[in-house]
């Protein structure tokens, strides 16, 4: 008899432990346009830093939820009066002012970055991203990578057009090497000078908008567009000259997103492209004209004096206010913004370190990512970041579609410019 109860008491003890084991695991949900299934550089390194962080914290489990990167922070700005957002989410530039306006992200600083000290703060050193993250006094999104959008450019097709990019300062000086880049063949277009994603939606900035910031004050002052005048017309005009005048950017680059672009300057049919540095890696592992042939410009500007602003935008990891499993998600967020996580991104996932100690590893010393210091050298120089506290979602759509209006409704620039202004307001 008291083997039998010594037997059950046993018996009740392990299923206890396995149940106790069994709750013990939190998982924390996270949405990211990555897919850790897939094998981009930037879905291995998520991977990696998932399974890093699982094997320290064994008690918790990280499960991934891709999402369209363009549709992922509005839904989570909707769930959030509604219910059923993520323990964690990707939020991009041109949404942080939307975060800020929901509510829907959690404090950040108290969760994780109070106990910093301050050289750890300051090993952040694009400064305007992690002050893009405050809000009220809060930090609400930590920054992951930074990212900018960039004009990409062919080096044996420079060479043999006897073309030098650190000569392209000027946007007159841009043209003329994408006309001159441009190989036409029995009455076809083989290839396009200069790729732009001119598409309203899965934009990146084009010459519209860092023309038109090459020009005194803030043109969004007050989060007030400030596109109908002088600067913003040359800019339109310009724009639109390449297609028309120029002929060096296709017309279908009108309904051009940056997926489409990326794709065609991989498949070689840009000599130059406008897409975004996050993309490097994956353009340098898929080019079929080999990454030792791609290389990046600084922005022109009008005079030539110095570099075009250079955008700072990216990815920041943000909580969500209402999450039963703030401590828990908070912990991942550290670790993807941390020493570790930053790492993986720049080692594996092809990104520029936002940690400046990290700028002094061998790795960033390599012919292969001199690209790196580029980014760094252009943002040093000149950079500008969107402005936070306003809902900058419509920006870049708002610019492409006046300039399609411009080309194919024939209105005038400036009334083209008004209703990118108007739409602008209305997002606000």
């Amino acid at each position: 008899m008291q083997r039998i109860l010594r037997t059950s008491l046993l018996s009740m003890s392990l299923a206890l432990g396995g149940i106790g084991y069994a709750t013990a695991q939190t998982t924390v949900t996270l949405w990211t346009f990555l897919d850790p299934n897939k094998t981009s550089p930037r879905e291995l390194a998520l991977k990696q830093m998932i399974a890093d962080f699982e094997a320290k914290n064994p008690a918790i489990k990280i499960k991934v939820e891709p999402q369209d990167f363009a549709q992922m922070p509005p839904k989570f700005f909707l769930q959030h009066r509604t219910g059923g957002n993520p323990d964690l989410v990707w939020i991009d530039a041109k949404n942080l002012g939307g975060l800020t306006k929901s509510g829907a992200g959690a404090d950040l600083g108290a969760a994780i970055t109070a106990k910093w000290s301050a050289a750890e703060k300051d090993d952040y050193f694009v400064k305007a991203g992690w002050d893009a993250g405050m809000a009220e006094g809060k930090l609400v999104a930590l920054p992951l990578f930074h990212g900018a959008t960039v004009i990409y450019y062919r080096k044996d097709l420079m060479q043999q057009a006897g073309i030098d990019p650190a000569a392209l300062k000027t946007w007159d000086q841009l043209r003329d090497a994408a006309r001159k880049l441009t190989v036409v063949k029995d009455g076809r277009t083989e290839i396009w000078g200069l790729g732009m994603p001119l598409a309203p939606i899965k934009t990146e900035s084009t010459p519209a908008l860092i023309g038109l910031l090459d020009q005194p004050g803030d043109i969004y002052a007050g989060c007030k567009a400030n596109y109908a005048n002088d600067t913003g017309v040359k800019a339109l005009t310009y724009t639109a000259s390449l297609l028309t005048d120029a002929k060096a950017t296709p017309m279908e680059a009108l309904v051009n997103n940056v997926d489409d672009i990326t794709d065609q300057f991989i498949a070689g049919r840009h000599a130059m492209a406008i897409t975004s540095n996050l993309r490097y890696s994956v353009i340098a592992r898929n080019a079929k004209f080999g990454a030792e042939n791609i290389g990046i410009l600084n922005w022109p500007s009008w005079s030539g004096a110095k570099p075009g602003a250079m955008p700072v935008s990216g990815w920041w990891i943000a909580a969500w206010a209402k999450s039963p499993r703030l401590a828990e998600a908070a912990k991942f967020a550290e670790y993807m913004a941390g020493t570790e996580g930053v790492r993986l991104w720049a080692t594996m996932g092809g990104q520029v370190p936002t940690r400046k100690s990290l700028l002094a590893d061998p790795f960033f010393a390599k012919p292969e990512n001199q690209w790196v210091q580029t980014m760094v050298g252009a943002w040093s120089a000149s950079s500008w970041m969107e402005p936070v506290n306003c809902n900058t979602r419509t920006l870049q759509s708002g610019l492409n579609e006046a300039v399609a209006r411009f080309i194919q409704d024939k209105i005038p620039a400036l009334d083209a410019l008004k209703e990118a202004e108007k739409k602008f307001a209305d997002a606000q």
